[in-house]
């Protein structure tokens, strides 16, 4: 994931960027369960617009002010006003960027009868590196702009996105064949009983009907064999339900040395 910090106040961007290397390497740290953070800097050359603090679609932005004085401080209660006038007019669905605040100590935060609802969290100079990493990713996780994954071996479900992810190729499932796949998951190996699976469609407003079940069972299976080249599949045990496997081994060993070989021998025809 792509995350563009922006930063308001000379004195913030130099601090950033003279440990952008530890801010950088933090973050990746801090998402070892998330997509991977990569991160630019750019600072606001002019005073930003209501559209500079809405979240896109298409991109993750965290903003980070330098809010020295109560001067500061009174511009962004100017800006929360606006803010908020413009969410009223274009409804619900849009939503404000994190915001951090930088002061330059503790004591002018006692000098401020109120804070902007815009400031997402604060901290102070001089500026702890590792602190304001995981000051960001903290605020980007509350936003829901950080997407978490469960990691299972080399199969990873992300629950915002309802995707499967098998080495950094994915697929999007229904809401019930996520479900499923959780459940296949947590328990990979084991029969799930059919009762187990008339439950979870039960808790999910699912139609428990055997056919319901088996076709998205069907549905499940194609998507992940597909994914996974056939590594992965839902095996069906007469009379007992279903079971998550995975190749042995051995059989995933013979698929590696036979691409191998057909690509030695494609190799000597070509040469």
């Amino acid at each position: 994931m792509r995350l563009e910090l922006k930063v308001i106040g000379e004195r913030l961007f130099d601090a950033i960027m003279l440990n952008y290397c530890t801010l950088a390497n933090t973050l990746l740290q801090l998402c070892c369960e998330t997509d991977p953070i990569q991160m630019i800097v750019t600072r606001f050359e002019e005073k930003p617009q209501v559209k500079d603090f809405l979240i896109e679609m298409d991109g993750a932005s965290v903003i980070l002010v330098e809010a020295t004085d109560l001067l500061t401080i009174e511009s962004l209660q100017s800006m929360d006003r606006k803010e908020l006038a413009f969410l009223g007019q274009a409804g619900n669905a849009t939503r404000l960027l994190p915001l951090i605040a930088v002061f330059n100590s503790p004591e002018l935060l006692s000098e401020i009868r109120e804070l902007p609802d815009i400031i997402s969290d604060w901290t102070f100079f001089p500026l702890e590196t590792v602190e304001l990493a995981r000051r960001i990713f903290s605020a980007l996780k509350r936003k829901n702009i950080v997407k978490t994954k469960v990691l299972y071996g080399a199969l990873s479900l992300i629950s915002e996105s309802r995707a499967l992810l098998f080495f950094g190729d994915g697929v999007h499932l229904s809401r019930s064949e996520f479900a499923l796949m959780e459940l296949f998951l947590s328990q990979m190996g084991t029969v799930i009983p059919l009762a187990d699976l008339a439950m979870l469609f039960k808790s999910t407003g699912k139609s428990t009907e055997g056919s319901n079940i088996r076709v998205t069972i069907f549905q499940l299976r194609l998507k992940l064999e597909m994914l996974t080249k056939g590594q992965y599949t839902v095996t069906s045990v007469y009379k007992r339900g279903y079971c998550l496997k995975q190749k042995s081994r051995s059989t995933i060993k013979e698929i590696s040395d036979g691409l191998d070989a057909r690509q030695r021998v494609a190799s000597r025809l070509v040469g």
